[in-house]
């Protein structure tokens, strides 16, 4: 049973790969620092190419550049978003092409992506990077029914982890990166079918 993280080496994916690692999976990490951009279509599908037994997908990819709306320079806005955002459609299409029947994918949202919950200044691409993710969620639950592939999301408020320091988020209360990856790990698992579509909210 193979597990794809993106994002596998920072903080929270240290903690997701450990939790499906826990779980008895096969976890692959897909990050740059492992020698795979997950936004980088060639680099998916090659790294895609011997999954045999591709059970689970977590998007948790991410990239923030906090600055002010009249700062961002377009090289930060698309990297932001090839991050949060296109590398989880490369992946998730590649996932629909590969996976059979019984497998899940998660995706990484944010409190920030949340309609009605609290922003920050400096976050403009940040946050519009997890709401489209959210929304693709939606969309790839819809398509994944057929195909008997289910997917969900979590949306978790701060993260005891680096990229808090960056947000200008306040640094308490904060989630543990090993909570959330717990309920990652559910969402992946069999246990939690039938559920789909689904985008669970987490509060520090």
């Amino acid at each position: 049973m193979i597990a794809v993280v993106t994002g596998g080496s920072g903080g929270l994916g240290r903690a997701i790969c450990d939790e499906l690692r826990g779980r008895g999976f096969e976890v692959r990490s897909w990050s740059r620092s492992d020698g795979v951009d997950a936004a980088d279509e060639t680099a998916v599908r090659e790294a895609a190419a011997d999954l045999e037994d591709w059970r689970v997908l977590v998007n948790n990819a991410a990239v923030l550049v906090p600055k002010p709306i009249v700062d961002i320079s377009l090289e930060d806005w698309d990297a932001t978003l090839a991050a949060g955002l296109t590398a989880a459609f490369l992946c998730s299409r590649e996932a629909f092409r590969r996976m059979r029947p019984g497998g899940a994918i998660v995706n990484v949202c944010s409190l920030s992506g949340v309609r009605d919950a609290e922003k920050f200044a400096g976050m403009a691409a940040y946050v519009a990077a997890k709401s489209g993710l959210a929304g693709l969620t939606e969309a790839l639950a819809v398509e994944g029914r057929e195909l008997g592939i289910r997917v969900n999301a979590v949306s978790p408020g701060s993260i005891d982890t680096p990229m808090l320091a960056l947000s200008g988020a306040p640094r308490e209360p904060v989630l543990d990166p090993a909570d959330v990856a717990r309920v990652i790990g559910w969402l992946a698992a069999p246990e939690s079918a039938p559920l789909t579509s689904a985008n669970l909210r987490m509060d520090p």
